[in-house]
């Protein structure tokens, strides 16, 4: 029997079907191997990085912002972290920029910095433009009460433009005016002013005391003292305002806040020894967040009139509000305080009209 042919079956290999390929198509393989390939993973976590960079640079704006308001809040308790007070406004003006800039979905921390500067550029020109406003001088006030304008000026020691003083006094054309850091070599202003002001006193001759008071009233009683416990500061009284006391002041400066407290605790007891209306116009060195200010506020039962920062005059953006005008409870402010020229001092002079007494 003859055997059976074997049975062959050829496998024929398959032959992949070809894919048309749109040349602007590529696939893994049309890759130049010289390049890197990007992981997909690595732009999120870029994404993340960059976002966690924005938080934490927004945040810590934020927490020293309530850090300095709290160690400001703590001169109230150590005199020495009083320094902190006086940049009270600043750290306010940061707080604000870094939350808003918190809320912004990406590039959180140069917007908040963004913003921060911005704000410290719009309170520098604050009092400038509120002192180019329009200010009516015609008050209806009632029986008992008159107008006095009242101006401060510290016209910096070193100072030697008399002429541009001189002038700057005239054009704010105050009723009474107090004179801080009043050198020797101002002395011929106060002839130049003899006509305008023919009410002077100043204790510029006594260490430690340049002050000057010059009135369009008559002065009575005039007090000066330089080296005692409390800050430098000078007096006169005014018989025919009512009897109205005003008094220049001119306090050490921080980082010396153990001595200022020391010498405003000293002029608020010689201050209550006072009675009638009381006018206190001067450079406190210390800011409304300050302890200083609030010591005299709340220990000599004044208050405080003024709030523009008028230090320092450089770039003209003043940042710090360190002169102030205090009046005794029974006197009101008729006209906001505007800011004059600085005329080479480091101050702006503030300035201002008050309803006081009559009687």
């Amino acid at each position: 029997m003859a055997r059976p042919a074997p049975l062959v079956i050829r496998v024929e290999p398959k032959v992949p079907a070809r894919i048309e390929k749109d040349e602007n198509e590529l696939d893994i393989t049309d890759l130049d191997p010289n390049l890197v390939l990007i992981d997909p993973k690595r732009p999120k976590e870029e994404r993340r990085k960059r976002r966690h960079v924005g938080w934490s640079g927004a945040l810590i704006g934020l927490l020293c912002a309530i850090g300095g308001l709290a160690l400001g809040r703590a001169g109230h308790i150590w005199p020495v972290f009083d320094v902190f007070a006086q940049f009270g406004m600043q750290f306010v003006l940061m707080a604000a920029s870094f939350s808003l800039a918190v809320a912004l979905p990406r590039l959180k921390s140069t917007f908040g910095l963004l913003f921060f500067v911005l704000s410290l550029i719009g309170y520098g020109l604050w009092p400038l433009i509120v002192s180019d406003q329009p200010v009516s001088q015609e008050f209806n006030l009632p029986a008992g009460e008159r107008p006095l304008k009242v101006a401060h000026f510290n016209m910096f020691y070193v100072n030697d433009d008399l002429d541009g003083l001189t002038q700057e006094i005239e054009r704010l054309d105050a009723d009474i005016m107090t004179l801080i850091e009043f050198s020797p070599n101002k002395r011929p202003i106060l002839d130049r002013l003899r006509i305008a002001y023919p009410y002077q006193f100043s204790c510029d001759q006594e260490p430690e005391c340049h002050l000057a008071i010059i009135s369009k009233y008559p002065i009575s009683s005039p007090e000066a003292k330089g080296r005692w416990e409390g800050p430098p500061y000078i007096q006169a009284r005014f018989a025919t305002l009512g009897g109205l006391t005003v008094l220049g002041v001119h306090t050490t400066r921080f980082p010396h806040s153990r001595a200022q407290l020391r010498q405003v605790t000293a002029l608020v007891q010689n201050l209550q020894t006072e009675r009638g209306s009381v006018i206190m116009m001067g450079d406190f060195n210390a800011t409304p967040f300050s302890r200083v200010v609030s010591t005299i506020e709340g220990g000599a039962g004044l208050v405080r009139q003024t709030s523009l920062p008028t230090w320092p005059t450089g770039y003209v953006l003043p940042q710090l509000a360190i002169d102030h005008i205090f009046t005794s409870q029974n006197i009101r402010s008729l006209t906001p305080e505007v800011v004059g020229n600085p005329t080479g001092s480091d101050h702006f002079p503030i300035a201002m009209t008050l309803a006081i007494p009559d009687k």
